[in-house]
């Protein structure tokens, strides 16, 4: 079973959160976000109690973690989507853009077929929660909004989105000179 974790940081805290997040059971991968959570993680284990407890008992115990937000993706068999060719799981990498669907009742299935063919989804999953499915357009905002307006928004079914752009993200170094790259 997978589900994606959404992560609100203390300001200050966001890479030490996704360090140690990284050492967490059933954490498959985690990437820094800008939009309304700081991170975003993708989780997996063997049914969603086992998730649950890892997000309650280990990431709420982890030193600035403020808020998490739990969506469990719905097997694609539930939905009828199955067999070759079926939509990948959307895969956490740095400069992509997951866009949250909200789709019309009985309309996820369709629209989650529709955006595997989309040749710029890198993955698709259709969720429990606030959102009914999670893409991933796997390119920096200033290509991935041109997707997302001009591929995803027209697909029949589409209520709303909602997206979340993934970023590489260092902390600043506190003893370097502000000064240092001025030209």
């Amino acid at each position: 079973m997978d589900a994606y974790v959404y992560v609100r940081a203390e300001p200050g805290k966001v890479v030490d959160v996704l360090n140690g997040l990284s050492a967490k059971p059933g954490v498959r991968r985690g990437v820094v976000v800008v939009g309304n959570w700081d991170l975003l993680v993708h989780a997996e284990g063997p049914d969603l109690s086992t998730i649950a407890s890892v997000v309650l008992s280990e990431m709420h115990n982890l030193p600035g973690v403020v808020a998490t937000t739990t969506a469990p993706v719905v097997p694609p068999d539930r939905i009828g989507v199955t067999g070759f060719g079926g939509p990948k799981p959307p895969p956490i990498v740095p400069n992509a853009c997951y866009v949250h669907i909200k789709a019309e009742a009985g309309a996820a299935a369709g629209i989650a077929e529709r955006l595997g063919d989309v040749e710029d989804v890198a993955g698709v999953a259709v969720l429990a929660g606030e959102w009914d499915l999670l893409a991933c357009i796997a390119h920096p905002w200033e290509i991935g909004s041109g997707v997302i307006i001009e591929q995803v928004h027209p697909i029949p079914g589409i209520v709303g989105t909602s997206t979340l752009v993934s970023v590489v993200y260092e902390e600043s170094d506190p003893d370097r000179d502000q000064f240092s790259t001025w030209s």
